[in-house]
């Protein structure tokens, strides 16, 4: 039993170390990014942010990993003492790692966008005010942002970046929970999941940029 915990405890620590040193191409590049100083309103977009992951890790960690122990404690009731307490530390460990990791993974993204709020024009910046409006607990993790005429999707742990006038087609198919997942053909093609509501103003981005893409809409 003590083997296998420690087993575990080690890949559960390998996998978050990999994770967090994990950088996408666009993440490399702000290793060149010279920082500016950003306007008293994309300032205050950044520190709502900040303030949102601290709240969202904990209570996100918190909701997952609380059912855990309740679940374990009953699974282990016959089980020595000794046994759950060294069971309870585990999960207790592997709890504030989810909520490290998931920090980290938050933290990155508000990164990144900080990095193209320094560059987009107000337009781009109204655009993006566009979009939170519409995401609600998500506001401060848009799916997309466009900035300096080129479009940068949020994929899992990367950041993708498109030059609109190369789209030819956007199709979708819809997804649980209000969401649709667009598959994007470009140079190359991607796949970004995003809610219905969202799905308008990207179609009306790459429209502006390219008239003739092949773009599927809504019912």
């Amino acid at each position: 039993m003590n083997s296998i915990i420690i087993l575990i405890f080690v890949l559960v620590v390998v996998s978050v170390y990999f994770i967090v040193q994990y950088k996408s191409n666009f993440e490399k590049r702000l290793v060149y990014h010279t920082s500016r100083l950003l306007s008293s309103e994309r300032r205050e977009y950044i520190k709502g942010a900040e303030r949102y992951i601290k709240k969202a890790s904990v209570v996100i960690g918190l909701f997952i990993s609380f059912p855990l122990m309740v679940i374990c404690a009953f699974l282990l009731a016959d089980v020595g003492i000794p046994i759950i307490f060294l069971l309870l530390i585990f999960l207790i460990t592997i709890e504030c790692l989810a909520i490290y990791l998931l920090y980290r993974i938050l933290k990155r993204n508000i990164k990144n966008q900080q990095a193209l709020l320094e560059q987009m024009s107000d337009s781009d910046f109204r655009l993006l005010q566009s979009v939170q409006k519409e995401l609600f607990l998500f506001k401060y993790f848009p799916p997309f942002i466009l900035c300096k005429d080129k479009l940068y999707l949020f994929v899992s742990l990367t950041v993708e970046e498109i030059d609109p006038t190369t789209i030819k087609e956007v199709c979708f198919v819809y997804a649980r929970g209000g969401r649709v997942i667009v598959h994007i053909k470009s140079i190359k093609s991607i796949r970004i999941t995003m809610y219905r509501n969202i799905y308008p103003l990207l179609v009306e981005i790459i429209e502006k940029y390219n008239p003739n893409a092949q773009i599927k809409t809504l019912k």
